[in-house]
């Protein structure tokens, strides 16, 4: 009986000290860094690294590679040709500059 409470006081006081860091209210979540603070960082860009790095490692067939890299490349030189401009990823640019959803078709806007 003692074991059984023993090993359930250290299964809690572990728990508490795993999840702790969870918990604490301190802890500021920062945003990621910029690898070039003049780039746009778009999640088109951020698919095509995937994308690149999937294809050499394997994980994609050509056929899917060549599909995919089009569809992310016309995202991020749409990004890219746009400027400040908000973009929609069915849309293309928007010519909302301050508005969160495409005006169009309801999407979330790419910034």
């Amino acid at each position: 009986m003692t074991a059984l409470l023993v090993g359930t006081a250290l299964a809690v006081a572990s728990l508490c000290y795993v999840l702790y860091p969870l918990f604490r209210a301190d802890i500021a979540v920062l945003p990621r860094p910029l690898a070039d603070a003049g780039m746009h960082q778009t999640p088109a860009i951020d698919a095509l690294r995937e994308l690149e790095f999937d294809r050499q490692t394997g994980k994609i067939s050509d056929a899917d590679y060549e599909t995919l890299k089009a569809r992310y490349t016309e995202q991020a030189v749409a990004v890219m040709r746009a400027g400040d401009a908000r973009v929609c990823a069915r849309c293309g640019p928007r010519p909302e500059r301050d508005a969160e959803f495409c005006s169009k078709c309801g999407a979330a806007l790419i910034s």
